[in-house]
């Protein structure tokens, strides 16, 4: 006796985990020259220009966690833990995912390190990164710039 039965196989669609993901993006502008406002000088680009830069990302840093170097906000040696090194696009343009918590950015000049934001308690260029959220930022590179 041979027996034919149909075989019924269903495929059960079970809801998948939507990955959430958070991070900082942003942009990396260049400001230089004269931007001091006045009556005789026109500043023709108080904004910035994007640019091309790495970042360097390290966990909150205070300024008493560096190594200064001799010109005001570049630093020779960062002493926190160093978590991730990324690049800009050409428009300055850079997106990371991160686990949430605290973190201190700079970007590598010639002259070393360079972060020239400071919050109350002098943690160094502090960026929350929040569960399921994207932090945006804008990172300025000022160092050639007169206020």
């Amino acid at each position: 006796m041979i027996c034919l039965c149909n075989i019924l196989v269903y495929q059960v669609a079970l809801p998948q985990k939507k990955k959430i993901t958070q991070g900082i993006s942003g942009t990396v502008l260049w400001r230089s020259g004269n931007l001091m406002p006045s009556p005789d000088v026109k500043v023709t680009n108080p904004k910035g220009s994007p640019i091309a830069r790495e970042i360097l990302i390290y966990e909150l840093t205070s300024s008493n966690q560096t190594e200064p170097a001799d010109d005001a906000g570049f630093y020779r040696k960062i002493n926190s833990k160093f978590i991730q090194k990324i690049t800009t696009n050409k428009a300055g343009r850079f997106k990371v995912t991160l686990p949430a918590g605290y973190y201190s950015l700079f970007t590598k000049e010639d002259k070393g390190l360079y972060a020239n934001l400071f919050d109350d308690a002098m943690n160094i260029n502090p960026v929350q990164v929040r569960k399921g959220k994207w932090e945006k930022i804008e990172i300025i590179i000022d160092y050639a710039a007169v206020y």
